[in-house]
């Protein structure tokens, strides 16, 4: 009793004991049946009916039946066992129906024959058998299919033993995911197979790509690998057959270059919070660019917060419609008494700033945002987008800073009902957290926000403690690998340990073995994850692999 922990400090925990005949009735062995009850123990019989159902489902498991596991969470034969009933565990907390669930909405489950093969035993229900019976828990109503879409993650692994499938509901990827770790681990094949089994499922993804690691997102294998089983194989073709891969070169314009606005389109922003956030993404993106220090600069910030807020308003959407506010601030707009001085010298500043960034320019039109999700030829898109003709961190911050802005906002316009996925590899570069860079803001805005509107975002990164603690939390999935530093194995375990798990072997485990905990999950558990079904060979493609790659899906 004092082992299972159902004395009066642990009340969430429940002790059974399994026993058909009366316990023994001695003196010591009564007391200790009367304290077992006291502390809310339970004696259980099982009857003839449980080990002919538990011997079905060993027989037809040990069989490899197909369909068999579909069977099984449909049909639910263990409902019907009198040992799981008396224990309260028909159905079991973590799979009963959400209380806001109506009944007469839901409706009940369709029938569902037998796996292929399987003979007719007490776990099978005869044909029209639920009209005319009772309703128990097995009959309780069910969301309907189409919101049961699963993303394989791999397989549970203990103790060496390959076990039954893990899976991700997709309807949990705009709840956001954290892949956290080190070199050698497998992250980047995990990452790739997820955005893969989306994509399968219909959902477009956006992938930073800082390293060329995920460029050849739409490469074929060479050679079938021998790990793959038949359903990899499958699920290769049809990979192939579904999606788009298109690569995005900006700063490079021999590949298929991409022009974004500086600022949000704030038009398309009706929420007051969310317009407040949009504002200080814009602040936070000019003040760069606004040298100096003192009263004076701390007064330049105010009036450009205020002049930034009164363009929010208005119909322009570019830098230059900005930049000719300011160089003729109405009197209106701030309460600084030197305003207007202020903001033509910042008019100024930016034009200067303009002039020796050509980043800052914008080329061409600038690229909706649908078009990274959007494909012509409608198959499921997949954007790309290598970060490797940035020369500095400015740069790429810079133009991260504007994608996320530009992503905040079109997706308030544009919900997605069957979710979307924003890929961010090294994320610690991006939203770090220590000192913010240009897209920190817009980073954390997005994680926050987006959730709302089915954006989810996937962040992946070597350095646990090096992300801001913020984009951590706010991911309902976390996803922990190989760490081989004495501080980042720190950090994973007291990661794990707020999850109620534990890792003494985070340092030891192998490429493609990960710890794994989403909603529903009692403690963080292992799996061994499957190889991606794009070519991924040991070294990435070199700089001119991948414009050669984005010339292909130039607009």
């Amino acid at each position: 009793m004092t082992a299972s922990g159902i004395d009066t400090a642990l009340k969430f925990r429940h002790l059974f004991i399994l026993r058909r005949g009366d316990p023994p009735t001695g003196q010591v062995t009564a007391a200790l049946v009367d304290q077992f009850g006291k502390a809310g123990g339970k004696f259980i019989a099982p009857t003839d009916n449980d080990l002919r159902i538990f011997t079905a489902l060993a027989a037809m498991q040990a069989r490899k039946l197909p369909d068999f596991d579909a069977w099984l969470r449909q049909e639910q034969p263990l409902f019907k066992a009198r040992l799981f009933q008396s224990a309260g565990l028909c159905p079991p907390p973590f799979l009963a129906p959400p209380p806001s669930a109506a009944p007469d909405e839901l409706g009940p489950p369709p029938d569902k024959p037998a796996p292929a093969g399987a003979k007719p035993g007490p776990t099978q229900t005869p044909a029209g058998a639920r009209a005319d019976k009772p309703k128990t828990p097995l009959d309780a109503p069910r969301k309907p299919a189409a919101s049961e879409r699963l993303i394989p993650i791999g397989r549970r692994y203990e103790r060496g033993v390959l076990g039954d499938p893990v899976t991700l509901a997709a309807d949990l990827l705009p709840r956001h995911v954290a892949v956290l770790a080190g070199p050698g681990s497998g992250k980047t094949v995990l990452m790739r197979r997820i955005v893969e089994e989306a994509a399968l499922l219909g959902i477009p993804s956006i992938v930073l790509d800082p390293n060329n690691d995920l460029s050849r997102l739409g490469d074929a294998w060479p050679t079938r690998p021998e790990s793959w089983s038949e359903e990899d194989a499958a699920k290769a073709e049809t990979y192939r057959a579904c999606a788009d891969v298109a690569i995005w070169t900006p700063g490079v314009t021999s590949g298929n270059p991409i022009s974004l606005n500086l600022l949000p389109d704030f038009a398309a922003i009706d929420d007051a919070d969310e317009r407040e956030q949009a504002i200080g993404m814009a602040w936070t993106t000019l003040i760069p660019f606004l040298p100096g220090g003192g009263e004076k600069a701390n007064r330049k910030k105010g009036v450009l917060a205020d002049a930034i807020r009164r363009f929010s308003a208005g119909s322009g959407v570019a830098l230059t419609d900005l930049i000719a506010l300011l160089a003729e601030l109405p009197d209106d707009v701030s309460e600084d008494s030197n305003a207007q001085k202020l903001a033509s010298e910042i008019a100024d500043q930016l034009r200067a700033a303009i002039a020796m960034n050509p980043l800052l320019k914008s080329i061409g039109e600038p690229l909706d945002p649908k078009m990274l999700f959007e494909a012509p030829s409608g198959k499921t898109r997949i954007s790309v987008i290598n970060l490797g003709g940035l020369a500095s961190d400015e740069a790429r911050d810079s133009f991260v800073n504007r994608l996320q802005m530009s992503l905040f906002t079109f997706i308030k316009r544009n919900p997605s009902q069957t979710g979307c996925l924003y890929v961010i590899d090294e994320a610690q570069n991006f939203a770090p957290s220590g000192a913010g860079t240009a897209c920190k803001a817009s980073a954390l805005s997005l994680a926050a926000q987006a959730r709302k509107y089915g954006l989810g975002m996937m962040f992946a990164t070597q350095t646990p403690k090096g992300v801001d603690n913020k984009i951590v939390s706010n991911c309902t999935t976390h996803v922990y690998g190989r760490m081989n530093a004495p501080a980042t194995i720190d950090a994973i375990q007291e990661l794990m340990a707020a999850k109620g798990g534990a890792a003494d072997d985070i340092g030891k485990l192998s490429k493609g073995e990960f710890y794994f905990s989403t909603e529903g999950s009692l403690r963080p558990f292992k799996v061994r994850t499957p190889l991606c079904l794009s070519w991924h060979p040991p070294n990435p493609p070199t700089a001119e692999e991948v414009i050669q790659k984005a010339r292909s899906k130039r607009r």
